[in-house]
Parts: structure tokens; sequence; C-alpha cells
């Protein structure tokens, strides 16, 4: 009797307002105790840490052939300095840059 009266004095804007808002409330329990709709989240769940885990591995992997890219062209430049000052001792036989056992040997 309570909710005709109620219904009676709701226009019917009011009243269609506040019978989605108790059919909202129903199916919100339902979702939140029907074990179809758990299962479906947990898998859901599952679904985005794996796909986290995967994209922080993808990240990682990227890192790393970044630091090694840089690093072997590091290197390369390294090996690059060397050979020269090499080439330099050979080609130009007078320079400072030769090393400190012929100048010890040219001094005797």
């Amino acid at each position: 009797m309570k909710t005709l009266q109620s219904r009676q004095r709701l226009s019917d804007k009011e009243l269609s307002k506040k019978l989605r808002h108790e059919a909202y409330l129903r199916a919100k329990e339902y979702r939140k105790t029907d074990p179809h709709q758990i299962a479906m989240m947990e898998k859901l769940k599952e679904q985005r840490r794996d796909a986290y885990q995967q994209a922080k591995e993808r990240n990682k992997a990227y890192k790393d052939q970044i630091n090694k890219k840089k690093a072997s062209k590091e290197k390369s430049a390294r090996k690059k300095v060397v050979k020269q000052h090499k080439l330099m001792k050979m080609v130009v036989p007078g320079s400072s840059i030769k090393g400190t056992a012929h100048e010890s040997a040219g001094d005797s």
C-alpha cells in the first residue's frame, strides 16, 4: 500500500526515474553475486596483469637493446681512436705522439 501511495504522489517523470534506479540497484547486486560475472571479472583481471607484464618485458628488452647499441657505438668509437692513434705513430715519425720508448732511445 505504501508504494502505491508513494507512486500516486510522484509525477510520471519522477516515478520512471525511481524505477530505473531500483532496476539499476537490482542489476548491480546481481552482477556482484553472479558466479558467471565473477569468473568473467577474474579473467579480465588476469588478462590485464598478463598484458602489463608483457609490456614491462617489452620495455625492458627495448631498453637493453638501446643500451647494447650505445655500448657498441662507444666501443667502436674507442677502437677507432686507438686505431687512428697507432696509425699516427706510424705515419708521422717525428711527432710528439710517439711512445716514450722511442724518445728515450733518441736521447742516448
